[in-house]
């Protein structure tokens, strides 16, 4: 152990440099703001506790009143933008450093930018609400997703998914909003198929919706790709969808370890520059429908082998929470190499990711999606994202 950098994640005897680097790292710090407003805000398992404005003293400004508080609500956000903002960034920065209870000190500057000041463990233990399990009896387990691609003209350049599949988020097959200064465009095409309770269901729905997209995108000069970062300065993302499992802390860690760290093996080496803006580990967002999904993930619509070892490993730690004890994303040295792209030290874990996933029982099932991405990653192989992807799912070209 180098330094002050600690194998595991425990806030308890983490100094406060040490946690400004990881959250520099994680892209949850930047320096002090001249204008900048402070919040305290607490969290117990992701879930808002109470918010208040404090002072650079750490004392509430203002009367005793909470700013927003939840103390039944757990999964309540408030109306406002940017205290969103502000609560996300609590929520991140507490992960980030180990801390599932407890308290974050957050600043807002005046461009709406949050960031991690100060954090703590909470030295009272809230009621214990939140440990109770709020699903319906009999809730069936479904996953979905909502994965990223682009189109590629001959020049390098992209052509705006808007201009084939429509503007908005309506719709099984459409286009992604980005800000680009103060405009709204619309370069990235996005699927979202229908849920599936198994990885084939699922498969079989994001084909249905790239031949639906096909039949759109009639350009015959157009490429299709995908992955991290198949565009310099374009991030893509492949974002898992699950309801139907209760979302903790501990699930969002055996997502990383047992999901996003083996992916970040065979990823290609471009999608680096993804990380830390986008790619962040524990990075999730609840959903209307009850669920929940993890946005830690690039594209995985490079490959159908991708995208099924993205589902039955997502599929895997949802069934198998409570069997899955080995978490590599509580080593120091796996995070710091997940960020850093330092695939030698990340590919220490898969051992580990293996013999855990191998002893339970749903293993077997979705051993033949998994099993593939592993050995790539123990070779070394890693996708290509200058590919058309419509060659390996079989999606025929225009003439």
């Amino acid at each position: 152990m180098a330094g002050n950098r600690l194998n595991r994640l425990d806030a308890a005897v983490m100094t406060d440099q040490e946690m400004l680097r990881r959250w520099h790292r994680a892209g949850l710090s930047r320096e002090q703001q001249e204008d900048e407003r402070l919040f305290r805000v607490g969290i117990a398992n992701l879930a808002l506790l109470e918010l208040r404005r404090i002072n650079r003293l750490g004392k509430p400004i203002g009367s005793e009143e909470a700013i927003v508080q939840a103390l039944d609500r757990p999964a309540e956000w408030p109306e406002d933008g940017m205290l969103r903002r502000v609560i996300r960034t609590a929520i991140a920065g507490l992960y980030a450093v180990g801390i599932d209870i407890g308290e974050a000190d957050v600043a807002l500057g005046t461009d709406g930018r949050a960031s991690m000041r100060a954090a703590r463990k909470m030295r009272k233990t809230p009621p214990a609400i939140w440990e109770k399990d709020s699903l319906p009896q009999h809730a069936k387990l479904l996953i979905g997703a909502d994965p990223e691609f682009v189109l590629i003209r001959p020049d390098g350049k992209i052509a705006p998914a808007s201009r084939y599949l429509g503007e908005g988020v309506g719709g099984a097959a459409g286009s992604d909003a980005m800000l680009v200064g103060r405009r709204l465009v619309y370069p990235v095409a996005e699927l979202r198929p229908e849920p599936a309770a198994d990885v084939a269901g699922l498969a079989a729905n994001v084909r249905r919706l790239l031949f639906r997209a096909a039949e759109l995108v009639r350009d015959p000069s157009l490429r299709w790709a995908a992955g991290a970062m198949p565009v310099p300065g374009l991030a893509l993302g492949g974002h898992i969808h699950l309801s139907g499992v209760r979302l903790t802390p501990r699930l969002l860690r055996l997502l990383d370890s047992y999901a996003a760290m083996p992916l970040a093996l065979v990823e290609d080496p471009a999608g680096r520059g993804r990380r830390p803006r986008y790619g962040i580990l524990g990075d999730y967002r609840l959903q209307p429908h009850g669920g929940f999904e993890y946005r830690t993930l690039p594209s995985w619509l490079v490959s159908p082998a991708a995208a099924k070892a993205a589902f039955a490993l997502a599929l895997l730690c949802a069934r198998e929470a409570d069997a899955l004890h080995d978490i590599p994303a509580l080593d120091e040295r796996y995070v710091e190499a997940y960020y850093a792209g330092d695939r030698t030290e990340l590919a220490g874990c898969l051992d580990r990711v293996a013999a855990a996933m191998s002893a339970t029982d749903s293993y077997a099932a979705l051993a033949p999606y998994i099993e593939p991405v592993l050995d790539a990653a123990k070779r070394g192989v890693t996708w290509d994202e200058r590919a058309d992807i419509r060659v390996k799912w079989r999606i025929p070209r225009p003439e």
